[in-house]
């Protein structure tokens, strides 16, 4: 059986498991709320009969064992850090068997009599100078013996209580092993997952009786990848018991097992659909990566091979380091970074402006259930990986946000997502934890350390391979800034540190882990210059320099940009392409665009994104700055022939001429038609655009109409005379209430094309046949005329050449009698020949077409073809035309000739329903 997979993200983990019980707060700026389920997890027989659902467990211990030999003083390692010597196969639980549960270990953890007393494997080194006054923190040694015989007593208890449970236990009778011969005490049916977007996957908990290990595969296609064990999550506002989410992209499956001996109480999968959000691509516009010239590098020449040791292992600096970063023994901490006697370490942190940092509204934070708490500083920055997926794209970047923080506030009942800010591999940061980010927000991200820590975490699994260079870089410019806003003036081993650093796991991946040295060395040069400066300073010298010797005049867009504070340019000057005399060019923050007649203006996010192609040449150039706070916080920036509007739901689309001043008398955004959703399209006469209330279509002479804003906008207009038994316009005596049809078919009808070449070949015989008729006419009149004089003979040319309104007349009287005689030819959509059959305009090509008028093929078309009269000067002959419909007005008053219908056929009837529609007559005699 298949559950569908909502999505889920988390840190240290590759998968998470998680109880829902709890609804999330609605906050005003989240437009899309994640989809999240649970699902009570037993022994799936159908689970167990999936291909590799045996394989051998994963026994190995790295994050154990990574943790217990990190570089921190033993003063700043969490108790099961120093408690893990040793690491078993199992995850083990605490040592009372009423209250077990899976400890912070990523393969396995020691007894809870070890736990509760750090064994002497893990006592601090000579290297690892602990503060003299952690010493009388430490328990009586009588205490440690009672903590041991506690310890053991309550092995003692879990042991017998093991063996009572046995037959309690909620994988029934079915007792299935792994390959290695471990016990699956649960596990999942195969679960589908969202292909559109990514997804989260975690576990929850009441209480583990046994050691337990939390496993997940993920499956690509039809491939199984190996089974990975997860981390356990303990926070000290967490409800239950559970791991972190692990995010799962561009697959088509995952499946759960569960080691042990017994299986966990209340034991949930936890799935999150963060779906994709109408504003998450606009976020990621407007939210700008940390570019690299912007930082000192830490790969740049000679920092890879700085002497960093020389600095960061000295007894002084490691002492100072484990004074002031001690975030287990408080938040009220002063002169950070004064020892006193200590002559290599500053006293004085200089100011690091802030990088960008996208806002918790942009990705559709939700509200943080109560206040924020805040301590009185940070001394210590920790780094995170959220693990799963690196697949990732921009796009997806928010709504993984959402997935976590779904995941940690209705899976596991935190306040909010864990996390003070997330950087993704694309070199963004995030805000995501409530609270004002430059201050000392109270995380949730390591357990026993979140006060005076400065959580942030890269989404992704980085264990074989590092973020990418400008994603460190990120990192370590908000590190920087957050160090200068606390007094902190040098990154160091103790107060830069990784997950791992200060609990049983492998965050943040090994990869990752390795590449903390190098970014403490961009945090250092960032800081000790107080800004973020280029690599290339020198370079940017020289050219200061050239522009010394040659000054030039700044041109009216770097004025702008300069005014406006758009930061360097990108690029040089360019003429922009369908605006005639206009100049762009592109900067940081944005793109100005000049011209004499507008002056300079600058477009950035979503409407400089959308801003090209027809936009530029049916809009122009800006004439306004974007303008905010619309419906919704919505934003809208002028153009001169229209205007572009955004909103989180719509996205930036244009509207000008008539709809915009149709949309603008009923309210613009105020209005029941909301945002537009698509953009304005103008073409032949016609104009449509859809809005969020509805969809506007406008003909010219027709005027403007609303229309349901479901279904497609499609160009054209729909044909009610079109095969399928519907009455066309004007055949009944309420057809004015009906659409206007489109009267014609395709102009590439072979044989249509066909018939007509033939109707043309005889058209040309019949003319030749009138023409000899004229001229047998003409030499009648002048036998008739016996006169030789040169007057009379002057009088004779003149008689004989009739005048242009003769002619006039002569052709209206023609295009009539080819009207007449083709009455009854029936009507064919799509035709163009009596012998096969026509259209509306199908009829009219072709009777014009014997008078020696030629016509184009569509009624739109045909209505430009002459010029528009009014009708009190209408005469037989003129065109008659309603957006989808055409006929030729008859010699009787109110009626015209037209192709009528599949009941009618061609057919002389009156035009009075065309007049209700706004008709237009349109002359092409004469």
């Amino acid at each position: 059986m298949k559950y569908l997979l909502p999505t889920v993200a988390g840190c240290a983990s590759v998968a998470l498991i998680g109880t829902l019980a709890v609804t999330a707060p609605t906050a005003s700026a989240a437009t899309t709320s994640p989809d999240v389920s649970k699902e009570a997890l037993n022994v799936s027989k159908e689970g167990l009969n999936v291909p590799g659902a045996r394989d051998s467990s994963d026994s190995t211990a790295t994050a154990a064992n990574q943790s217990a030999t990190s570089n921190l003083p033993n003063i700043f390692k969490s108790q099961t850090a120093l408690a893990s010597a040793k690491v078993p196969d199992i995850v083990n639980a605490s040592a009372s068997a009423s209250a077990g549960s899976v400890n912070n270990v990523s393969a396995g953890l020691t007894s809870g009599s070890d736990e509760a007393v750090p064994s002497e494997g893990s006592a601090p080194s000579e290297t690892e100078q602990a503060p003299a006054e952690d010493a009388d923190n430490e328990d009586p040694k009588s205490d440690d013996e009672k903590s041991d015989d506690a310890g053991n007593e309550g092995a003692k208890d879990s042991s017998e209580e093991s063996e009572t449970q046995d037959e309690d236990d909620i994988s029934g009778s079915v007792r299935q092993k792994t390959e290695d011969g471990v016990n699956i005490a649960l596990i999942s049916d195969v679960l589908d997952v969202p292909e559109n977007n990514p997804s989260l996957v975690g576990f929850t908990f009441s209480q583990a009786k046994s050691n337990i290990r939390i496993q997940v595969r993920i499956k690509h296609g039809s491939d199984w990848g190996n089974w990975d064990t997860l981390d356990e999550e303990q926070q000290e506002e967490a409800q239950n018991k559970g791991s972190e989410p692990m995010t799962v992209s561009n697959a088509s499956a995952v499946q759960m097992r569960i080691l042990g001996d017994s299986a966990p109480s209340e034991a949930e999968l936890v799935l999150v659909d963060p779906k994709r959000d109408a504003g998450d691509a606009q976020a990621v516009a407007e939210n700008a990566p940390v570019e690299l010239d912007d930082q000192v590098s830490g790969d740049s020449a000679g920092t890879e091979s700085a002497p960093e040791q020389s600095t960061e292992d000295s007894a002084d600096a490691e002492a100072t380091s484990a004074e002031n970063v001690d975030a287990a023994a408080g938040a009220t901490v002063t002169n950070q970074n004064y020892v006193p006697g200590s002559s290599t370490v500053d006293t004085v942190a200089k100011k690091v402006s802030k990088p960008k940092i996208g806002s918790r509204s942009s990705w559709g934070a939700k509200a943080y259930r109560g206040s924020p708490d805040y301590a009185s500083g940070i001394k210590q920055a920790v780094v995170h990986h959220t693990s799963g997926s690196n697949s990732y794209s921009a796009a997806d970047v928010p709504g993984i946000i959402r997935g976590i923080q779904a995941y940690h506030q209705q899976g596991r009942g935190w306040n909010d997502i864990g996390y003070n800010v997330v950087a993704d591999k694309y070199g963004r940061l995030w805000h995501a934890r409530g609270g004002d980010v430059s201050k000392a927000v109270i995380g949730a991200h390591v357990a026993g350390h979140n006060t005076g820590t400065f959580g942030i975490s890269v989404l992704g699994t980085y264990n074989s391979a590092a973020p990418p260079k400008k994603t460190r870089d990120a990192v370590a410019s908000a590190i920087a800034w957050k160090f200068s806003l606390n007094g902190i003036s040098k990154a160091t081993k103790s107060n830069l540190v990784g997950h791992r650093d200060l609990g049983q796991t492998d965050c943040p991946g090994d990869a990752f882990y390795a590449k903390l040295g190098e970014m403490r060395s961009t945090v250092n040069s960032i800081l000790k210059t107080g800004e973020q400066p280029s690599d290339k300073k020198d370079d940017s010298k020289k050219d200061d320099d050239k522009k010394t010797e040659k000054p030039k005049a700044k041109t009216s867009i770097e004025k702008y940009a300069e005014k406006n504070k758009l930061g360097k340019a990108l690029g040089k000057e360019y003429d922009v392409k369908g605006v005639s005399g206009a100049k762009a060019q592109k900067f940081e923050k944005g793109t100005v665009y000049w011209s004499k007649k507008t002056g300079a203006y600058h477009l950035s996010g979503a409407i400089a994104s959308a801003y090209k192609g027809d936009a530029v040449t049916d809009l122009g150039l800006p004439t306004s700055a974007e303008k905010g706070g619309l419906k919704g916080g919505g934003a809208a920036q002028r153009f001169e022939k229209g205007s572009f509007y955004w909103s989180k739901d719509t996205g930036a689309h244009y509207t000008s001429g008539v709809i915009m001043k149709y949309w603008g008398d009923k309210g613009t955004v105020k209005g029941h038609l909301g945002y537009p959703k698509s953009d304005v399209v103008y073409k032949k006469g016609r104009g449509e655009q859809l809005f969020q209330g509805a969809r506007l279509v406008w003909a010219e002479g027709y005027g403007t109409t609303e229309f349901s804003a479901k279904g497609s906008i499609a160009g054209g207009v729909s044909d009610d005379n079109a095969p399928g038994g519907t009455t066309p316009p004007g055949d009944k005596s309420t057809d004015d209430k009906s659409p206007a049809d489109s009267g014609e078919g395709s102009a590439d009808d072979k044989d249509s094309k066909d018939d007509k070449s033939k109707d043309d070949s005889k058209k040309d015989d019949k003319s030749k046949d009138d023409s000899k008729k004229d001229d047998k006419s003409k030499d009648d009149s002048k036998k008739d005329d016996k006169s030789k004089d040169d007057s009379k003979k002057d009088d004779s040319k003149k008689k004989d050449k009739p005048t242009k309104a003769e002619k006039i007349a002569a052709q209206r009287a023609s295009i009539i009698k080819d009207a007449k005689a083709n009455l009854g030819v029936k009507y064919v959509w799509g035709g163009t020949s009596p012998k096969s059959g026509w259209d509306c305009s199908g009829y009219t090509q072709y009777v014009y077409g014997k008078n020696g008028i030629k016509l184009p093929r569509t009624t739109s078309q045909q209505r430009y073809a002459g010029k528009e009269i009014s009708l009190k000067d209408a005469k037989a002959g003129d065109m008659i035309w309603i957006p989808g419909h055409i006929g030729i007005i008859s010699e009787t008053k109110g009626q015209m000739y037209d192709a009528g219908s599949t009941r009618t056929n061609t057919t002389k009837r009156s035009y009075s329903w065309m007049l209700d529609r706004g008709a237009k007559v349109i002359r092409v005699v004469g």
